[in-house]
């Protein structure tokens, strides 16, 4: 099932940015060897879910996540701002209750799940306190919390960070505060969860490796990224193809197959 509702805030800019290629996302980063696949089975594991886990996905994107849960027999929801992604996730899990949404406020109950999880989503939120804060009210147990770690040395941000002279300055700025990093530096995201009433009740350091068969189905998952539309509408898809190629060259094998370190933050709070 998708409900639709009109967002706002954040979700107005995040929303059709995302949603605009939701295919290229869904295929790549979403596929079977997409970026959150460690830390879902991680997360699937330590929180037990299973039969008759109530599970809500805020920032569910295609819904990768929701299907996984689903297939250890769990209930689940999910939220997000990018329409075109949500009918995705809606087509991979048709039982599913998947609606368009800010992450606050949450079109559910007190205490209508049991567990929340935010997969590298609360830090794209204008208002990370308020989503949070939902997030915790419309769950009975815990809120799992996965952010971007060891910035410096992941292979997205390595192929990011020459893009960025083709993106718009105030694009830029504004990602500092609504973005893939905006969570990532030491103490941000504490400060976050304390002001939603949440504290840190155990994390981890997942470490994952993003596989693509070749540098064209590379250069599509970043071309297809939300934040890389930016770029697109400033600079011109050319020009933002040709710099994704040429930052991919030091994770290309000689077999052509482009290989991208990662590692995420992983928090279970609680209140």
């Amino acid at each position: 099932m998708q409900e639709s509702r009109q967002p706002s805030g954040s979700a107005t800019r995040w929303g059709p940015l995302f949603g605009g290629r939701a295919r290229d996302w869904a295929e790549t980063w979403e596929g079977p060897e997409g970026w959150g696949i460690p830390v879902y089975e991680h997360i699937l594991d330590r929180l037990r879910i299973g039969a008759g886990s109530r599970v809500l996905d805020c920032g569910c994107g295609a819904g990768r996540f929701a299907r996984m849960a689903a297939d250890r027999g769990a209930s689940v929801a999910g939220v997000d701002a990018a329409e075109g992604l949500l009918e995705i996730a809606a087509e991979r899990t048709p039982e599913g209750d998947f609606r368009v949404s800010e992450l606050g406020p949450l079109p559910w109950p007190e205490d209508a799940f049991d567990v929340v999880t935010g997969f590298s989503a609360v830090q794209f939120a204008a208002d990370k306190v308020r989503a949070l804060a939902e997030a915790w009210r419309v769950s009975r147990g815990p809120v799992a919390v996965v952010i971007p770690s060891r910035v410096s040395e992941s292979g997205i941000a390595a192929v990011f960070k020459p893009l960025f002279p083709l993106f718009p300055l105030e694009a830029l700025e504004g990602m500092k505060n609504s973005g893939m990093f905006a969570l990532s530096e030491p103490g941000k995201l504490e400060e976050v969860l304390a002001g939603a009433g949440l504290t840190v009740h155990e994390e981890d350091e997942i470490e994952g490796l993003i596989v693509f068969d070749d540098a064209a189905g590379a250069v599509r998952a970043f071309v297809g990224a939300g934040p890389t539309a930016l770029a697109i509408g400033h600079s011109g898809e050319p020009a933002v193809g040709q710099a994704v190629r040429e930052a991919l060259g030091p994770f290309t094998g000689t077999d052509g197959r482009v290989a991208l370190p990662t590692w995420y933050r992983v928090v279970i709070a609680r209140g």
